[in-house]
């Protein structure tokens, strides 16, 4: 069902989305090397997961730009 919900989305939608992680996932990159530097250990940061959503709506975004059988 979810992936009914995602395949919905219209490349406008993905393309955003894609805008929204990148913009989030350097966010904090960028705060896990500062707190790193000023702090000397890193924190818990969400960046793996960040991450493992870019690339399902990269993938998403190929799989809409196939041609159906």
């Amino acid at each position: 069902m979810v992936s009914r919900q995602i395949s919905n989305l219209s490349t406008e939608d993905l393309h955003y989305l894609e805008t929204l992680l990148g913009k989030e996932f350097a966010r904090q990159n960028e705060y896990s090397k500062q707190f790193e530097s000023k702090n000397g250990y890193s924190p818990g940061s969400d960046s793996k997961k960040i991450l493992r959503l870019l690339n399902a709506v990269r993938s998403q975004k190929s799989l809409s730009k196939m041609p159906k059988w």
